[in-house]
């Protein structure tokens, strides 16, 4: 069976076990259950003796067979972690690792962490699950991703709403080395004030030219225009490709027309972890005609195709379709 990350974290309040293959594209979730097993079961002056690491650089496997062999100094355990390696998938490994799973010493703690294991024979996972663990540690969803942040902001003495938590998760893309970072760079940013805001959010989280542009596009639609113009002129400096952000803004104007149409059923066309984007999407939608929408589609592609024939510059077709989108 794979455990989740919430599953892994409550087996390891009872017992480390001898063996772990964490595997998934959340890096943050490796680095932090490798240093929570790490703090589990070494202690005293030579912990760092009993603890090795191979990676893609430094990976012969002749060196991690004889650390399992050796045995832990003035310790019960040591732990050896092998990430990014390929000693459970090349075909000149399979018996030796076999061999070593099989009869695992009890002073052995063995992790492997690795993006994916498609590659890893059903036997050699069958050896890891019957003395250890499989654990996927994919990108967390939205529900999981929410407390976490709100756990880390109370633990710097500052409190987020639910909403403005899903927006900074939605900039950081779900990525929680980022938002660890972003989140204590808020708190800081906030200095004496108790509650972490949009506002504050906004002011400095770095976002995604994608999420600017979007922005843009939501300004435009309220008649928000020395807002729209004060980000036009940010992009011109940040020298932004025009056709690039035409793009963007029929792509956002596209995806409010599609959930005007859809309505109450827009949820359910995007992943749990972008739900946040589904309820801003039908929220925003609802303001606006589907003959407004239609009609800004339509000169942000009428514009385009000019840019492209060398009929228009790129920033003047920009300003034509932001006056368009503006009455």
């Amino acid at each position: 069976m794979i455990l989740t990350a919430t599953e892994l974290s409550r087996q390891l309040k009872n017992k480390i076990k001898n063996v772990y293959l964490f595997f998934g594209e959340e890096a943050f979730l490796h680095t932090v259950y490798i240093e929570r097993i790490k703090q589990n079961i070494l202690e005293g002056p030579l912990s760092e003796f009993n603890y090795s690491l191979f990676d893609e650089d430094n990976a012969v496997f002749e060196d991690f067979a004889a650390q399992v062999d050796t045995y832990p100094q003035m310790a019960e355990k040591k732990l050896i972690v092998a990430k990014n390696t390929d000693f459970l998938t090349a075909a000149e490994y399979q018996k030796q690792i076999e061999g070593i799973l099989a009869n695992l010493p009890e002073y052995a703690v063995l992790i492997f962490s690795q993006q994916d294991n498609k590659k890893i024979k059903k036997s050699i996972l069958g050896l890891i699950e019957s003395n250890g663990a499989v654990v996927s540690l994919a990108k967390q969803e939205l529900r999981e991703l929410r407390p976490w942040v709100g756990r880390q902001f109370a633990r710097l003495g500052k409190k987020i709403s639910n909403e403005d938590a899903e927006f900074l998760i939605s900039i950081c893309d779900g990525s929680l080395s980022r938002l660890e970072v972003e989140c204590n760079k808020l708190a800081a940013a906030a200095g004496d004030a108790e509650r972490i805001t949009a506002k504050l959010i906004d002011e400095m989280v770095y976002m995604p030219l994608e999420y600017k542009i979007f922005s843009m596009a939501d300004k435009l639609l309220a008649k928000n225009s020395a807002e729209a113009y004060k980000m036009l002129k940010e992009f011109k400096t940040a020298k932004e490709q025009p056709v690039v952000i035409i793009s963007l803004i029929y792509s956002q104007l596209s995806m409010l027309n599609m959930f005007r149409q859809i309505k109450q059923k827009g949820a359910e066309f995007l992943p749990s972890n972008r739900k946040f984007l589904a309820r801003r999407l039908l929220s925003e939608s609802a303001r606006h005609s589907e003959k407004k929408l239609q009609d800004g589609m339509r000169k942000c592609a009428e514009y385009d195709d000019k840019i492209k024939n060398g009929l228009m510059d790129g920033w003047t077709a920009l300003e034509l379709i932001m006056a368009f989108l503006l009455t």
